[in-house]
C-alpha cells in the first residue's frame, strides 16, 4: 500500500471517531483520535525513510548504467566487443572530457580512455595535469561504449578500428547522456572534430568551432583539438592551451 492509501485510510477513521466526538465526548475516542495523529506521524517517516534509502549516489547510479550497459545489444557493436568501456575518473567532478571511442589497449583492459595512440594518451595526460587537474579527479568517457573493430573475430589484430556509423553513435549516445545526468559537469571537453559532429549533429570542422563554447542541457562545451592531432602537428598545442585556459577560467570565475 502507498503512502497516501495509508493516509487517506487514518483521515477516514480519524473522521468517523470526530463524529462520535461530536455525539458526546468520551476518553477512549480522543486518546484513539491522539494515536491515529501519532500514527500518521510515523507513516510519514517511515515512507521518508525508505524514499531516502531508493535515491542512488553517483557511483550507485554509474554501476546501474554499466550493468545496462554491459547488456546492450541495441546495435551489432554488442554481438562482438570485447568489453564495454564507459569511464575513469572522479563522479562528482566539474570537468568532463568525452572522446569518441575505446582504443585497443583500453578495450582489452577495460579502461576508458579516448584516443588512438598511447603518445596521444600520455599528451592528454600532461595536458590534464597542466590545468591543475588528475586523470583521478576529472571524468573522462567516450560517445561510443564497445570498440569498433574491422575484424571482430581476430581481436588482436592491429589496426583493427572502422569508424562508427551514424546508427551506433545514435544509438550509445543515450549512455551518454545518461552519464551527463548523473555527474552534473560544469563543462564538457569535445576530443576532436567526430566527436564533436557526432554530440552536437554538426558537420562544421573542428577548425572554425574549436575554442567556440557551445551548450547542451545547460552545460556549456568546449570543442578542442584531438591529442592524436596535436601529435601530428605541434603548433596546434598552443591552440588547444588557449582553449583549456578558457576552461579554467570559467571553473574558477564562472564566466567564459
Amino acid at each position: 500500500m502507498k503512502q497516501l492509501e495509508y493516509l487517506k485510510l487514518l483521515n477516514l477513521l480519524k473522521r468517523t471517531l470526530d463524529e462520535y466526538l461530536n455525539w458526546g465526548e468520551t476518553e477512549i475516542v480522543k486518546k484513539s483520535i491522539d494515536n491515529i495523529i501519532l500514527t500518521e506521524g510515523s507513516v510519514k517517516a517511515f515512507f521518508q525513510k525508505k524514499q531516502s534509502k531508493s535515491i542512488l549516489n553517483p557511483k550507485e547510479k554509474i554501476g546501474v548504467l554499466k550493468r545496462e550497459i554491459d547488456f546492450c545489444k541495441k546495435c551489432s557493436l554488442g554481438n562482438n566487443r570485447l568489453n564495454t568501456v564507459i569511464d575513469t575518473g572522479f563522479l562528482t567532478t566539474g570537468l568532463m572530457f568525452v572522446g569518441e571511442y575505446p582504443d585497443f589497449d583500453k578495450n582489452h583492459k577495460d579502461e576508458s580512455f579516448v584516443d588512438k595512440t598511447e603518445q596521444a594518451e600520455q599528451l592528454l595526460t600532461k595536458i590534464i595535469e597542466a590545468m591543475g587537474y588528475t586523470r583521478k579527479n576529472v571524468y573522462i568517457t567516450n560517445i561510443i561504449k564497445c570498440r569498433t573493430m574491422i575484424d571482430p573475430v581476430n581481436t588482436k589484430r592491429k589496426p583493427n578500428y572502422k569508424p562508427s556509423t551514424s546508427f551506433e553513435i545514435g544509438t550509445c549516445k543515450y549512455y551518454l547522456d545518461k552519464q551527463i545526468e548523473i555527474i552534473k559537469p560544469k563543462i564538457i571537453i569535445l576530443l576532436g572534430e567526430v566527436v564533436f559532429s557526432d554530440f552536437l549533429y554538426n558537420e562544421e570542422s573542428i577548425g572554425k568551432v574549436r575554442g567556440v563554447v557551445k551548450e547542451y542541457k545547460g552545460i556549456k562545451l568546449m570543442p578542442t583539438y584531438h591529442p592524436v592531432v596535436l601529435l601530428k602537428n605541434s603548433r596546434l598545442k598552443k591552440i588547444v592551451w588557449d582553449d583549456m585556459k578558457r576552461v579554467m577560467h570559467y571553473l574558477n570565475t564562472g564566466k567564459i
